[in-house]
C-alpha cells in the first residue's frame, strides 16, 4: 500500500465540510460541477456554480439556499475586489470556487461560536471514531483523538501546484476580515505572511499588487509597525529565537495574528521552524498552503508521521491534491522514459541521446506550427536537469551527476559519426535502449520528426542548431563562471550564444570539477543573469541545469523536458513539486487543460492539429535508473498513473 494512501483517506475536517452537502467523497460534489459551463456569473451576478448546487442539493445536506446565496455573494464580492486592477480578471475553476465555499461555511461557524462550532466537529468526529456507525465512512480505521480549541484556529489546503494557491489565500485575508467583522469579533492584530525564502517573498509581494492588497516587507527598523490591514511579508529565516543583524526573535510578535503559510510542507521537517510560525498564530489563525504535505508527511518518522496526520487530518479543508488536477485534465500530460539498469557507457549515451532526440522534437513542431503555438498559447520548449536537494556545497551526486550531463553534451558535439549514428538507429527503432519491462523505450516515439524524412547527418546538424546555438561540430564545450552572476554558470559551445544555465549554489566548487574532468571554461564578466532571461520571448537558453530556483518557487511556462537527479527517499516532497511545476499549462484560452481534454464547447472551431500533444507533454528520464523507480513511487503514492508505456 502507498506510504500516504492512508493520510488521504484520514481527512476529517474535509468530510466534516463534506457532509455538508450530504456526501462523503470528492467525486459525488464534483462530478457535476467541473464542466467549465458552470463558470461565471448570471445577469445578478450569482455565480453559476450556486445555481449548480442549488438544484442538486442533498437530501442530506446541512445547508439552506439562503446560506449557500450568502456564501456566494461573499465570494462574489471578494472576487470583483481582487480583480478590480485587473486586465485579465480572475474567473474560477469548481475547484477553487469550493475552496473557498468550504471556508465560507467554516469561518462563519468559527467566528459565530467556537464552542458552537468545537461541538459540531467532535460530534462528527464520535462517528468517524465509530467503527459501527456507516454514516461516516472510516475505511482505513483511522481513530483521531477529540478536536480541541487549538485544533480549529487553522485551515490548510492541500491543492496542486498550479491550481492557482495564491490566489485563494487572497481572497481568504478578505473571507476572514469579513467574517471576523459580521461577527462583530475584534481579537486580530497584525496579518503576517510566512515564505520558505526571499525569493518567494519578492513574488507574493508583486501578486498582492495585482490583487490590489496592501502588503509589504516586514522590516526590523519599523518593527513591524504597520498597519493590521497590510500584509507583512517574511520569510521563515528571519524568524529566529534570538534577534540579529538579518533576523528578530519570533517571541517579539504577539500570539493573535492572522498568519499566511506558504509552502506549509517546508517547516515540517524542522520543528524548530514549525515551533516557531506556530506560536505566531497561537491565539489567532492560521491559513496554510501546499501541494505536497501529504508527501512530507509520508517521509516523516513514524512517530512524527502520527503527529502530524492528527494535525493535519484536522485541518485540511480542502484536498485537491495533483491527482485530481491531472485526471480533470488540467496541466501538461506526462511521459516516463524509463532506464533499465546498465551502466554501460554506449547504452546510457543511446539513452541520452533519445531524450535530446525528444527535446529536439518539441522544439521541431514549436517551430513549424507557429499558428497552433499561439492559439495554444504554448511556450518555447525547455529542458530541466532537477534534484530533489539544494546545498551551498557541491554535494557528491551532483558532483557527478551534473559533469555527466555536461559531458555527454560534449560527446554529442564533438562526435559527429558517432552521434549521428546512434541518431539513425532512434529514427529506425533498432538502438536496443530497453526498460526494465524489455520494452523498447523510443520505438513509436519519434513520429513527427521521422516524418520530416531528414537524412541523420541532417538532423543531426538541425540538432545542434536548434538545440545547442551552433553549426559547428567538432567544437569545444565550454562552462564558464560567470562573475557578478551569483550561482551561475553559463554553457556555450564555441563562440556560441550561450545555451544552456547552470544554477547552483556551489558554482565555484562546480566550476573547479568542470576543469578537472576536462570540461574548459573561462571566469567571465557578465553582467545580466541567463537564467532571469529564459522566460524572455527571444531567449536562446534551452537547458537550464539545478534545483536552486526552481525549488524555491521559481516557475516557467516552458519546461517540456525533465531530467531528474539526485533523487532519494526523502526528496518525495521537492520531486513532486517540481513535477507540479513542470506540467503547467496555459491551454486553449486560459482554460489551463490539455487539448484532449477541453469540453466540446470548450473547443476551437478549427481542427486541432494532433501535434499539440508533443508540446502538451511533459517527458521525464533521469541520468541513473534508480532515479526513474524512486520517481515512479512518488507517482504511485500520489495515486497517479506511471504512464511509463510508449507513445500510441
Amino acid at each position: 500500500m502507498p506510504r500516504h494512501a492512508s493520510f488521504s483517506k484520514s481527512l476529517v475536517l474535509n468530510r466534516f465540510l463534506l457532509s455538508h452537502f450530504g456526501v462523503n467523497g470528492f467525486e459525488p460534489l464534483s462530478e457535476f460541477l467541473k464542466s467549465s459551463a458552470n463558470e461565471g456569473r448570471d445577469e445578478n451576478n450569482v455565480s453559476n456554480f450556486y445555481h449548480e448546487l442549488k438544484r442538486r442539493l442533498f437530501a442530506t445536506s446541512n445547508l439552506t439556499e439562503d446560506q449557500l446565496l450568502e456564501y456566494d455573494q461573499n465570494i462574489v464580492s471578494h472576487t470583483l475586489r481582487i480583480n478590480e486592477k485587473r486586465t485579465d480578471p480572475i474567473e474560477w475553476k469548481y475547484f477553487q470556487y469550493l475552496s473557498l465555499l468550504f471556508t465560507e461555511i467554516y469561518l462563519d461557524k468559527f467566528f459565530r461560536s467556537r464552542t458552537g462550532l468545537l461541538a459540531e466537529l467532535n460530534e462528527y468526529l464520535d462517528k468517524w471514531n465509530d467503527v459501527n456507525d456507516d454514516s461516516v465512512p472510516n475505511p482505513e480505521g483511522v481513530i483521531f483523538e477529540p478536536f480541541q480549541y487549538s485544533d480549529i484556529n487553522k485551515l490548510a489546503f492541500w491543492n496542486a501546484t498550479g491550481s492557482g494557491k495564491t490566489l485563494l489565500m487572497h481572497v481568504n485575508i478578505l473571507q476572514y476580515e469579513y467574517w471576523r467583522k459580521h461577527h462583530k469579533v475584534d481579537d486580530s492584530n497584525k496579518i503576517l505572511l510566512v515564505t520558505p525564502n526571499e525569493g518567494l517573498s519578492k513574488q507574493h509581494f508583486k501578486e498582492f499588487k495585482d490583487s490590489d492588497i496592501p502588503a509589504n516587507f516586514f522590516s526590523k527598523k519599523t518593527g513591524g509597525a504597520l498597519s493590521g490591514t497590510e500584509v507583512e511579508i517574511l520569510d521563515i529565516h528571519k524568524l529566529a529565537d534570538e534577534a540579529g543583524d538579518k533576523t528578530v526573535n519570533y517571541e517579539s510578535f504577539e500570539t493573535n495574528n492572522l498568519v499566511l503559510i506558504d509552502e506549509g510542507h517546508k517547516g515540517l521537517a524542522a520543528e524548530v521552524w514549525k515551533k516557531r510560525r506556530d506560536y505566531l498564530s497561537e491565539d489567532g489563525f492560521a491559513f496554510e498552503y501546499s501541494a505536497t504535505v501529504g508527501q512530507a508527511i509520508a517521509a516523516a518518522s513514524s512517530s512524527k508521521r502520527k503527529f502530524l496526520t492528527n494535525e493535519y487530518g484536522k485541518s485540511i479543508i480542502f484536498d485537491y491534491s495533483y491527482k485530481y488536477f491531472y485526471k480533470d485534465g488540467y496541466g501538461k500530460d506526462y511521459h516516463i522514459l524509463n532506464l533499465k539498469e546498465d551502466n554501460q557507457e554506449n547504452f546510457v549515451r543511446k539513452y541520452l541521446t533519445g531524450a535530446l532526440l525528444s527535446f529536439y522534437q518539441q522544439k521541431l513542431v514549436f517551430r513549424e506550427h507557429p499558428g497552433a503555438v499561439n492559439q495554444f498559447m504554448l511556450a518555447n520548449p525547455l529542458w530541466i536537469f532537477v534534484g530533489g536537494t539544494v546545498t551551498k556545497s557541491l554535494s557528491v551526486s551532483d558532483a557527478a551527476d551534473i559533469p555527466k550531463i555536461l559531458k555527454f553534451f560534449q560527446w554529442f558535439i564533438a562526435e559527429e559519426k558517432e552521434a549521428t549514428n546512434y541518431l539513425e538507429l532512434l529514427l529506425v527503432g533498432t538502438d536496443g535502449v530497453i526498460d526494465q519491462k524489455n520494452r523498447s523505450i523510443f520505438k513509436h516515439f519519434f513520429q513527427y520528426v521521422r516524418k520530416r524524412d531528414f537524412t541523420p547527418t541532417d538532423l543531426y546538424k538541425d540538432v545542434l542548431k536548434s538545440v545547442f546555438n551552433t553549426t559547428l561540430s567538432g567544437a569545444n564545450l565550454y562552462v564558464d563562471n560567470l562573475n557578478g552572476i551569483d550561482g551561475e554558470l553559463g554553457i556555450r559551445v564555441g563562440d556560441s550564444d550561450y545555451f544552456g544555465v547552470i544554477n547552483i549554489g556551489a558554482d565555484r566548487q562546480l566550476y573547479k570539477t568542470c576543469q578537472e574532468e576536462g570540461i574548459p571554461g573561462l571566469d567571465k564578466d557578465f553582467g545580466e543573469s541567463l537564467f532571469h532571461g529564459i522566460r524572455d520571448e527571444n531567449s536562446k537558453i534551452n537547458v537550464l541545469i539545478g534545483a536552486k530556483k526552481f525549488t524555491e518557487g521559481w516557475s516557467s511556462w516552458r519546461v517540456s523536458t525533465m531530467g531528474l537527479m539526485n533523487v532519494g527517499r526523502s526528496e518525495g516532497p521537492q520531486i513532486i513539486q517540481l513535477f507540479g511545476r513542470g506540467v503547467r499549462l496555459k491551454g486553449y484560452n486560459w482554460t489551463l487543460k490539455r487539448s484532449r481534454e477541453l469540453d466540446e464547447y470548450e473547443r476551437p472551431q478549427s481542427k486541432i492539429l494532433d501535434v499539440i500533444r508533443y508540446l502538451e507533454t511533459l517527458n521525464i528520464f533521469g541520468i541513473r535508473s534508480d532515479y526513474m523507480e524512486q520517481f515512479k513511487e512518488f507517482l504511485e503514492e500520489e495515486g497517479l498513473p506511471t504512464n511509463d508505456s510508449t507513445y500510441q
